[in-house]
């Protein structure tokens, strides 16, 4: 005797596709990390619980961990656990220096390169009027009082060549035109469109080294 197909099972009351409930809240959760649809969600779900309690316990201890001592620190924005982060307390870093990128993540790649040794200043975002981030949004006025009360020589933008990073250029050309300093930014090399956080380290190295004059 053949059978035919399972029927499709009746949603769960809280509109999931999953008979459990607390599973379909953990595919919710996981489907709302960036890069991450509801399949690739479904899959990571069913892998943690499938490899036992063991990964999933160690998975959310670490998160647990990473929440409560984690932060950004409160000079430059980066991504630490001390506050102020290794960066900005290191007597090696070229203080008058300041490298400034839009995201803790666009760090990453000069660190792991190795050949800047000055210190960093993250926006949190760029300027973008359509998706309603706005100068009051980002911390413009703070980067102007480090430059002064530093005595910043040159300020490289290392923003993400799109429209939005154009945008953010300009305006900060503008915040510290009166301001006796080299503003500079990355060369040709990092394509436009392109994201600086994915960036091969040699490109990044040619653009920082062949930058130009704002």
């Amino acid at each position: 005797m053949e059978y035919g197909p399972l029927p499709t099972p009746p949603p769960t009351p809280d509109g999931g596709e999953f008979q459990s409930p607390a599973l379909e809240r953990l595919v919710r959760a996981l489907s709302r990390l960036p890069g991450l649809g509801r399949k690739s969600a479904t899959r990571i779900a069913l892998y943690l619980l499938q490899t036992g309690r063991d990964t999933a316990t160690e998975l959310t201890a670490a998160i647990a961990e990473a929440a409560a001592q984690v932060h950004h620190c409160s000079r430059c924005g980066a991504i630490t656990e001390q506050d102020p982060c290794s960066i900005c307390t290191s007597p090696q870093r070229d203080g008058r220096v300041l490298c400034v990128v839009a995201s803790p993540v666009d760090l990453l790649p000069f660190e792991r390169a190795g050949f800047y040794r000055g210190r960093y200043f993250v926006l949190g975002g760029l300027l973008s009027p359509l998706d309603g981030v706005r100068a009051g949004d980002l911390p413009f006025q703070r980067l102007r009082q480090r430059v002064i009360a530093e005595g910043i020589a040159e300020i490289i933008l290392a923003l993400d060549a799109s429209v939005e990073g154009e945008t953010t250029a300009l305006y900060i050309q503008r915040l510290l035109e009166d301001r006796p300093l080299a503003l500079t930014r990355l060369a040709t090399g990092i394509p436009v469109g392109g994201s600086l956080a994915f960036t091969d380290e040699a490109t990044l190295e040619r653009a920082f080294q062949f930058r130009r004059s704002f």
